[in-house]
């Protein structure tokens, strides 16, 4: 198995390493570019503390060396040659040495290989040039990288709103363009005023805002800022809800009950809305309540990236469904895991309150990962691991889209058989919260929402960012 590191000397090279390039940075372009080697087990980023999903991030390169094998051959990268691809790296691995290494100051790059027990030689040494046939590469400049401009995002403004506005600094950074200016007020009374700071005439308007607690006053900020950009003539606007408040009212589920699902998605097309991007809706029908192009994202190749990471063994591992509702999603992580597959049957008497009764499948003995879209009071999952316990379960792990918390949920998840669970940021989560227990785990989908709006402002497929989980 290859390995390969991106060795990063200094804070000019990061800032330059961070260059628009091909609708997202220099660095996201090079480890794309690496991730189609064939045989490729880690990629390494060394001498920067910006994350990249999919990549092992050490900040000394004596703990990346300790860590490789001498199997496999191993490739050190600069990540300031743009115009390297995916071939010239398979060409350099390909070489019948037991290294390689591309890392020159140089235009015309010139031969030279190592072996894996030498890579420690590279602690103290300067870059070293390094052949690829016949291929001048040119290595950027800082003038070149204040040059570079990704034209595809020239007519695109993201705005966060007050519960995303964490997500929307990270976006951004990832796409290397600023947040848009937009200032929400409140009256006196209460009412809500969402004051755009700067002309939106023309432009591509990415809204993201998660309507979580408090509900009404979140969607409502949507509602307005959707009117504020419609009336102020932009030419398109997606909102981006990472959570969709109320999708859990998707039905009558008794006689006079409201669908304040479909409610919501009448609102937001009223509103303005063109196109909708969301994360795990609580019934993926839902979509089919708009009439506008909805995105509904995913996070299980994600949380599959995760649990790989942890090096189970698919033998001990069982991926359960807490209901027969999450039966889809749950087999979705257990075939990216090479596992089998549980469901819990239960029953709900009434809003908030479960009762776990049988499991389906075998847990005897084994790690079990309880899969679900949405952690409200915690009830649910607590009980589909107290039945796990008593089928045998050894650790139990659990994975969830978004982490409401409601009603100290955090507090009896501490006190539950439940080892770790692990959440998106869809929902920022609260530090009272995150103070209540140390079983928290916060995953980001910046990266992933920044590959959507790439992909939505690019017209090119939506369903490649799952790529980038692989």
């Amino acid at each position: 198995m290859n390995n390969a590191i991106i060795f990063i000397r200094n804070e000019e090279e990061e800032q330059l390493s961070k260059a628009p390039y091909l609708g997202g940075n220099l660095l996201l372009h090079l480890v794309n570019e690496i991730r189609k080697i064939e045989d490729l087990k880690d990629i390494y980023i060394v001498g920067t503390d910006y994350e990249v999903p999919g990549c092992l991030s050490k900040e000394d390169i004596s703990d990346v060396i300790i860590e490789l094998t001498d199997e496999g051959k191993t490739l050190l990268v600069s990540p300031l040659f743009p115009e390297l691809n995916g071939d010239d790296f398979s060409k350099l691995l390909s070489k019948d040495v037991d290294g390689a290494v591309l890392v020159c100051d140089n235009e015309v790059l010139e031969a030279v290989a190592i072996r894996n027990d030498k890579l420690a030689e590279f602690e103290s040494l300067d870059y070293l040039p390094v052949e690829i046939k016949n291929k001048k590469v040119r290595k950027l400049t800082p003038e070149d990288a204040s040059n570079l401009k990704e034209e595809s995002l020239d007519d695109v403004l993201v705005f966060g709103l007050t519960s995303s506005n964490q997500i929307v600094e990270e976006v951004c950074n990832y796409l290397n363009i600023r947040p848009g200016k937009v200032e929400v007020k409140h009256f006196a009374d209460g009412e809500t005023l969402v004051e755009l700071g700067e002309s939106v005439r023309g432009k591509r308007c990415y809204i993201i805002q998660s309507t979580c607690k408090p509900v009404n006053e979140t969607l409502m900020e949507v509602l307005i800022c959707l009117d504020a950009m419609r009336r102020s003539s932009a030419a398109e606007v997606t909102c981006i809800i990472p959570y969709f408040g109320y999708a859990r009212q998707d039905r009558k589920a008794s006689p006079r009950q409201p669908i304040t699902a479909k409610l919501v998605a009448s609102m937001l097309e009223e509103a303005g809305a063109n196109r909708v991007v969301t994360f795990d809706l609580h019934a993926a029908q839902i979509q089919g309540f708009f009439h506008c192009p909805v995105d509904d994202l995913t996070t299980v190749p994600m949380m599959g990236q995760y649990f790989r990471r942890k090096n189970f063994d698919p033998e001990s591992v069982v991926v359960v469904s807490p209901d027969h509702g999450g039966v889809k999603r749950a087999r979705n992580l257990a075939e990216m895991l090479g596992t089998q597959l549980a469901i819990i049957d239960k029953r709900r008497p009434r809003p908030n309150v479960v009762e776990a009764c049988n499991v389906i499948g075998d847990v005897t003995d084994k790690d079990a990962i309880i899969v679900d879209d949405i952690c409200d009071t915690g009830g649910s999952l607590i009980a589909a691991s107290n039945i796990l316990r008593e089928n045998g379960a050894k650790d139990i792990y659990v994975c969830i889209t978004h982490g409401l918390f409601s009603n100290n949920a955090a507090i009896r998840i501490q006190d539950s058989p439940i080892k770790e669970i692990v959440c998106t940021n869809t929902i920022i989560p609260n530090e009272a919260d995150l103070a209540a227990t140390n079983k928290i785990t916060t995953l980001s989908v910046g990266w992933m929402l920044s590959k959507l709006i790439l992909a939505v402002s690019c017209h090119t497929p939506v369903s490649e960012v799952y790529a980038l989980y692989e």
